[in-house]
Order: structure tokens, then C-alpha cells, then sequence
């Protein structure tokens, strides 16, 4: 395992962990929620960065993408 792919990883760890802590569901429908999320496939997507970035930047960029219905961030 690459050091991005054991980075995005710990983070997509993180993020399962924040969204049923934050939305009082079980680990299957968190793990749904963030797989199909834009924020997700950024996150994979090594050219972007983004797994270089802390959890809690990522949740908050995927807190807004819920919230908007896309990725508000100009910069991923």
C-alpha cells in the first residue's frame, strides 16, 4: 500500500467515524453517504491533494457539499 492510498484510508476512517457520530446512523449508511459523495472521489483522486489535508478540513468539505448539493470549495 502507497503512502496516499494508507493517508486517504485513515481519513475515509475519520470521516465514516464523524458522520455517525454527527447523523446517529450505523456504519453501513455512513459508509453509503460518503462513497457517493463528491467529497469522497476527490478524495481518491491523488491529484487533487486532498488526502494531504487534515479530517476534519475533509468532513467540513463534505458537511457543505451536503448542504449545497455539490462541493463549494474552488480550490479541489
Amino acid at each position: 500500500m502507497s503512502k496516499q492510498e494508507q493517508l486517504i484510508e485513515y481519513i475515509t476512517s475519520d470521516l465514516v467515524s464523524f458522520i455517525m457520530e454527527d447523523s446517529k446512523i450505523p456504519l453501513n449508511e455512513a459508509l453509503q453517504r460518503l462513497y457517493t459523495s463528491q467529497t469522497f472521489a476527490k478524495l481518491n483522486d491523488v491529484e487533487t491533494g486532498l488526502y494531504l489535508e487534515s479530517p476534519l478540513y475533509v468532513y467540513d468539505i463534505y458537511k457543505t457539499e451536503k448542504e449545497f448539493g455539490h462541493i463549494v470549495q474552488q480550490e479541489i
